[in-house]
């Protein structure tokens, strides 16, 4: 039928119309396919700004809408911000160099987006958050960068005098820093009965409206965290409380299920919200963490009969405490992800735990593969919104109280990994908590002060805000700090950030620490005739207490030299309580050995004669 359609005798304008149709068939087709070429670019790999395309990384989320949810017209390539010159930035590192007048400065706005700076590489997706940000922020190598990078500020040691809040808020506007975790502790002015467990130096309620004006004035979200579980030795250590403890004979975790013991906890939380709220409060922690003791008390005991097992006694509390937050003060309450991670789904929903509180994810170890596996990510998976937490001081040692910066380096350059890794796990990674702990508990001595510490910090965070390992080279860090950070243990000269006088004669004590150790261990001369026996008996020989003299004095003095320097600096930032703590926890035993030696040469130099033996008193086996 066809060859006859063809060969049939058409008349001049029959085939005119043809030829017409044709024609206008061959341009829709031609119109269509070049459509589908413009969707196809549209769906390309990013481009740096080299002009090359990058693959997407398999656990992005723009892999896995492209690989997943198929192509769609208005999918457009991801948009790289500009610089101030309008084009894209062009190095794969930014040396941007920090120009902050201390009294006429520009201050940032929380989370913004400065050109030029460590955020001015990076890919940004379309889907706002809950604070109109463009969310995941995603560096060229699909490295996902927080929005939120939260420091803790940890004032159950080590708190500063109020004054001082102004100068860390400056540094940590600088670094890019969005907020602070205040964990006030026993510093803050509790009144009724709280007010008997309060530190002897707690702030003023006026002083903790000025530190609050001040984060606001730098642009930080303050989040306050107050413990409302375990870590509440500052209370449960009194007498008047001791009735309170989940176990008698340890002051940590409260007896919570008791009446007395949550009418206590709603008093903190009540007291502390209601200051913060006049300020602007988005986020409450309630801590949560390290509860060890459980199920031992008789309230306790009770309730854990009444929900079944031990497991949904802890539920039970987290989350009427935090509901009792939320429904109060109408914000997000935070916690701690270690008492409930294990849970399984069933409870987390039987409890609500996922409608009334974010989990906040911490470790602080190097090796994070290890310590924070992706089960741990899948368990919280239901909650949708999560929080990591790392570390910047504190968490080394509960007696490391000099620098080491590689330990949180490699802390951080583990934590780009495992939020590179998850954030696509959840509706929204929320943020990370750079966390700075001042005691491992409130009965433990102090451990770094902060000014040690800003140098880490500041490495740290330009980890973090570059997505990768820095290999030693911190531009950003190096331009604010004024100097070239040490990244290994030790002491870097010049330096110009808060503290920075404390910085250098901690880390000098500390050297001088190891020289003088190594000195009593090995001197021949010091060890065979200024012992203990030289030191009580005043027995030895002239001749090798002259040798030692000059000796001792170049190891010795320095110590001497040192305390008086740091009670000086450390009362310019901290209270007496911790110029004197710092000074009798880590500098007392080397001073006191130092003085009893020079004590002794001056007396043994003054000799014309030495007593006979035996001179050391002897004790019967009766006395022992």
């Amino acid at each position: 039928m066809i060859l006859r359609f063809v060969r049939k005798p058409r008349s001049g304008c029959l085939k005119l119309l043809y030829i017409t149709a044709f024609v206008c068939l061959f341009f829709v087709i031609s119109s269509h396919i070049k459509h589908s070429l413009s969707q196809a670019n549209a769906i390309s790999a990013p481009f740096d700004s080299d002009g090359i395309a990058h693959t997407l990384p398999e656990d992005s989320k723009e892999y896995l809408n492209h690989e997943h949810a198929g192509v769609h017209s208005e999918d457009a390539p991801l948009p790289i911000i500009k610089n101030e010159d309008g084009d894209g930035v062009d190095a794969d590192r930014v040396d941007q160099v920090y120009k902050a007048d201390q009294d006429q400065e520009q201050i940032p706005a929380v989370g913004a987006v400065a050109a030029n700076d460590v955020f001015g590489k990076q890919h940004r997706s379309v889907r706002p958050d809950s604070n109109d940000v463009n969310y995941p922020h995603l560096n060229t190598n699909g490295k996902f960068i927080p929005h939120r990078r939260i420091v803790h500020l940890d004032l159950k040691g080590g708190a500063f005098k109020p004054e001082f809040f102004t100068e860390m808020f400056r540094y940590l506007n600088r670094i890019q820093a969005t907020g602070v975790l205040i964990e006030w502790e026993d510093m803050f002015p509790y009144t009724g009965t709280l007010s008997k467990a309060v530190n002897g130096n707690a702030y003023s309620l006026e002083h903790v409206e000025f530190i609050l004006n001040e984060a606001k004035r730098y642009r930080l979200e303050v989040v306050p965290l107050v413990q409302t579980f375990g870590h509440l030795e500052w209370i449960l250590k009194l007498e008047q409380f001791a009735h309170l403890r989940e176990d008698s004979r340890f002051p940590q975790v409260i007896c919570f299920a008791e009446k007395e013991a949550w009418n206590l906890i709603t008093d903190m939380i009540d007291q502390v919200a209601v200051v913060h709220k006049k300020h602007g409060m988005n986020y409450f922690h309630m801590g949560a963490d390290e509860a060890f003791q459980l199920g031992i008390c008789n309230a306790s005991v009770m309730e854990m009969e009444r929900q079944g097992s031990r497991d949904r006694l802890i539920l039970w509390h987290i989350s009427r405490t935090a509901k009792y937050i939320k429904e109060h003060y109408s914000i997000t309450v935070l916690a701690w992800h270690d008492m409930f991670g294990h849970a399984v789904e069933f409870d987390l929903a039987a409890y609500h735990m996922t409608d009334v509180l974010e989990p906040v994810l911490w470790s602080y170890a190097e090796d994070l593969d290890l310590y924070l596996p992706k089960t741990t990510w899948l368990s919280l998976k239901p909650f949708r919104r999560v929080w990591g937490s790392s570390a910047w001081k504190g968490a080394d040692g509960p007696a490391r109280f000099n620098s080491n910066p590689l330990h949180y380096i490699r802390n951080h350059e583990a934590w780009v990994e495992q939020l590179s890794r998850n954030y696509h796990e959840f509706e929204m990674l929320q943020g990370l908590i750079l966390a700075g702990w001042s005691r491992y508990d409130h009965l433990a001595i102090l451990c770094e002060l902060a000014p040690i510490a800003l140098p880490t910090l500041a490495m740290s965070m330009e980890t973090i805000l570059e997505g990768r390992p820095l290999q030693g080279d911190y531009p950003v860090s190096r331009s604010i700090l004024q100097c070239a950070p040490s990244i290994s243990m030790g002491i870097t000269y010049g330096c110009q950030f808060p503290g920075y006088k404390v910085y250098e004669l901690v880390n000098e004590f500390w050297q001088r620490k190891k020289q003088l150790q190594q000195y009593r261990e090995d001197d021949f001369e010091l060890n065979g005739w200024l012992s203990r026996v030289a030191d009580e008996f005043l027995s030895s020989s002239q001749w090798y207490v002259e040798k030692i003299e000059p000796l001792l004095e170049y190891y010795a003095r320095p110590i001497l030299r040192l305390e008086k320097d740091l009670r000086i600096e450390l009362s310019r930032i901290y209270y007496q309580e911790t110029v004197d703590e710092f000074i009798f926890t880590y500098m007392k035993d080397d001073i006191e050995w130092v003085q009893q030696k020079l004590g002794a040469i001056e007396r043994i130099l003054k000799l014309n004669h030495f007593p006979r033996r035996p001179f050391i008193p002897s004790k019967s086996l009766d006395e022992l």
